[in-house]
């Protein structure tokens, strides 16, 4: 950036020192706020908040196949205790959500009623 900067100042011509000039002012303004927002608008304190929500997250990530195990063991140990069957979903699917599985079994019926005639 610097570098670029002082390349339009050896160009030698008023528009890219004016160019210059003003991306310089750009910069300055920049690193002013910046100081500010981290002096006087508690900057630290946000970036040391942040760091630790990502650091929460991030062992929440790793713990994550560890606690779905013990979760699944304990949904697996509630429903041996209320008497639930095992597979409850598989049985939904095999009927179908609208009912189509049964709708198909009954035209089935239909087409071996209708051949026997």
């Amino acid at each position: 950036l610097l570098l670029g900067l002082s390349s339009l100042f050896m160009q030698k011509t008023v528009g890219f020192t004016v160019l210059g000039s003003f991306l310089v002012i750009g910069v300055v303004l920049g690193i002013a706020r910046f100081i500010w927002w981290w002096k006087k608008q508690e900057g630290l304190q946000k970036c040391l908040a942040c760091l630790d929500r990502r650091t929460d997250m991030n062992n929440t990530m790793k713990t994550l196949p560890e606690d779905m195990q013990f979760l699944k063991s304990k949904v697996s140990l509630l429903a041996e205790h209320t008497g639930l069957p095992e597979d409850e979903e598989a049985g939904d699917a095999q009927k179908g959500s609208d009912g189509t599985a049964e709708v198909a079994a009954e035209n089935e019926e239909v087409a071996v009623e209708d051949k026997e005639e």
